[in-house]
């Protein structure tokens, strides 16, 4: 059976949680159903194999909101061969179209619960509380990571909202942590923040990840320019590593921050919404669990490359053939000391800029035969308060990343 490692997920999709304005427990909720359960359960009023198109399709009298490009998960189904996990190819409003192992199953699909859900991204929540606002995930397979989980407490802590310039903000902690006995008995290696809600933004969120990586995109602030973060391990050098662990986050454990003003973009200050991650030679808002020695200790690490940063560098068109440029070579992280520690996966560098290609999806594209990408405007600097702190970046949606 085809393996999905790489899935992407987005705030339109069928059932997608929402971060909402005020409460806590959101981002947990949302978090566990991307990561670990997925989300947005139909039953399937008929399925068959569309011969013509070569594609499974499933009808849905009531309508659904399943993505073109998404992974989906079918269970219930008689033949077998209906069952697991496929990729979306085509969707209309009532029906969805997705590929299967082996061609024609035979007959149609049937069964007392025939139900299609997007597939969680496969990860592993080793403990949780009661309420289900915290809880501990790692990739599921630790032989082909390392030693290191993330905490995620969206609860309502001691000074997880506060107000500043009329504004309130709502944070949860993510931490990374190893020696888990239970879900307050760990060892913390690095803990952060990341926004717990969607206060003042619209609620448009991405995330695109692997089963040891993902790329986190809440909208953020009166402007909801969507804000780029990072969890996981990213693909290392070192034979043997068991600490290649990243985490990029917020700018400020304080969320009465005066310079995080999530109500008010202003025009001549400064306002720190924004993450770093696609700018090149610059360390703010990230850790790795330890250095390429693996002894204790968090450092600081960066992303090297052409230009200055994410969609920049070469007019849009390329002039003298009218193209669009790109890099797909694996983007070097290097951190303190300008050691090359690996490469960040599954990350595509445009060379430009464009706002029409905010948040599509392009198959087939020269550079990448054979592959889906999608891309994002995201913010690339700390400071939100000039013109457009925006700018392109890809993500390989099909994968594999390693």
């Amino acid at each position: 059976m085809a393996e999905y490692k790489v899935k992407w997920f987005a705030s339109e999709m069928q059932g997608a949680p929402s971060l909402g304005d005020t409460a806590d427990g959101a981002l947990a909720a949302l978090l566990k159903a991307v990561l670990v359960t997925g989300f947005g359960t139909l039953t399937i009023n008929a399925l068959s194999f569309d011969a013509a198109k070569g594609w499974a399709v499933a009808t849905f009298s009531g309508g659904h909101a399943y993505l073109q490009d998404s992974v989906i998960q079918v269970d219930g189904v008689s033949p077998a061969a209906y069952n697991g996990e496929h990729r979306v190819m085509q969707v209309s409003t009532t029906q969805v179209w997705f590929e299967i192992d082996g061609g024609n199953p035979g007959a149609a699909g049937s069964g007392a619960a025939m139900t299609m859900k997007v597939a969680p991204l496969g990860w592993t929540i080793t403990h949780e509380s009661g309420d289900g606002k915290v809880f501990i995930v790692r990739p599921t397979n630790v032989s082909e990571s390392g030693n290191v989980s993330w905490r995620i407490d969206n609860s309502a802590f001691t000074g997880w909202t506060g107000t500043a310039g009329g504004s309130t903000h709502y944070l949860a902690k993510i931490a990374m942590v190893e020696d888990v006995v239970d879900i307050n008995t760990y060892t913390t290696i690095y803990e952060h923040r990341w926004p717990a809600t969607q206060r003042y933004a619209s609620k448009v969120w991405d995330l695109i990840g692997d089963h040891q990586l993902f790329y986190w995109l809440p909208a953020i602030g009166n402007t909801s320019y969507q804000t780029v973060y990072c969890a996981g391990y990213i693909r290392s050098v070192r034979p043997g590593d068991r600490y290649h662990a990243v985490l990029c986050h917020y700018p400020s454990t304080n969320a009465a921050d005066s310079a995080v003003v999530w109500n008010s973009r202003e025009a001549t200050n400064p306002n720190n919404w924004g993450t770093p991650l696609t700018t090149f030679d610059q360390t703010g808002q990230r850790a790795i669990a330890r250095p390429y020695h693996q002894l204790f200790g968090t450092t600081s690490w960066w992303l090297k490359g052409l230009f200055g940063r994410f969609g920049s560098g070469l007019s849009l068109p390329n002039g003298p053939d009218n193209g669009f440029y790109f890099s797909t070579d694996p983007c070097m992280v290097l951190e303190n000391g300008n050691h090359l520690r690996g490469y960040m996966p599954g990350v595509i560098v445009p060379f430009a800029d464009t706002t029409a290609w905010h948040r599509k999806n392009f198959g087939d594209l020269p550079a990448l035969p054979g592959k889906n990408a999608r891309f994002i405007r995201g913010l690339y600097q700390v400071n939100v308060w000039n013109s457009d702190p925006r700018s392109l970046i890809g993500f390989d949606i099909t994968g594999p990343w390693r």
